[in-house]
């Protein structure tokens, strides 16, 4: 996962102000949009200078998810739902702009069975808040690591085992509201079953 933004000038150059809307949209009879910044002043912006974000090299992310046994090992496809795992989530930061970032990750894991059953949200199950990330500095570290415990019996499954298509989420978010900062991991898929599921 990666952000983007545009390469780093060494020199800002003037930007035109932008084109005024009020009066084309009162006249398709919607109300004027009012400017984000210091709206009661007319002058502003006029004859402003444009500052080039810096590009992708001084941001860039990488997201890695694993179901684990107990030991820390990765599970095999197939998965005993009786049996205790852990999922663990990795997102790796790299780029100095970082440094200047805060707010609180979140991560989740979607299943989504093939055949009978229905999808969810690993977090939905047992609670979001388990989930977060919460107060991330960039300053503090760059290398961010959740690992999610879950009980024997929490997957559901079906006769003959479930399988399930994984895929992992995380979404930064900043002064309590979603950032553009969202990815996904492609987990695959994986079989949870029972030896001893009663038939119906």
């Amino acid at each position: 996962m990666s952000t983007s933004a545009a390469d780093t000038g060494a020199a800002a150059s003037p930007a035109p102000a932008p084109e005024e809307t009020a009066q084309d949209e009162t006249t398709k009879g919607l109300p004027p949009k009012k400017k984000p910044c210091w709206p009661d002043d007319p002058n502003y912006p006029d004859g402003y200078t444009e500052i080039d974000l810096p590009s992708e090299r001084l941001l860039r992310a990488y997201f890695d998810t694993q179901i684990l046994e107990a030991s820390d090992e990765p599970q095999p496809r197939i998965i005993h739902a009786d049996d205790y795992f852990k999922v663990r989530f990795r997102l790796e930061l790299k780029g100095e702009l970082w440094y200047c970032i805060c707010g609180d990750w979140w991560f989740d894991l979607g299943f989504s069975p093939t055949g009978a059953g229905k999808g969810f949200d690993l977090s939905n199950v047992l609670g979001r808040e388990k989930f977060y990330y919460r107060n991330w500095r960039g300053c503090d570290t760059r290398c961010i690591e959740l690992v999610i415990e879950v009980p024997p019996d929490t997957i559901p499954v079906e006769y003959c085992g479930t399988v399930y298509k994984c895929a992992a989420k995380v979404q930064l978010y900043c002064c309590g509201r979603s950032a553009a900062v969202v990815g996904f991991d492609d987990m695959g898929t994986f079989q949870f079953y029972k030896a001893d599921i009663d038939e119906d």
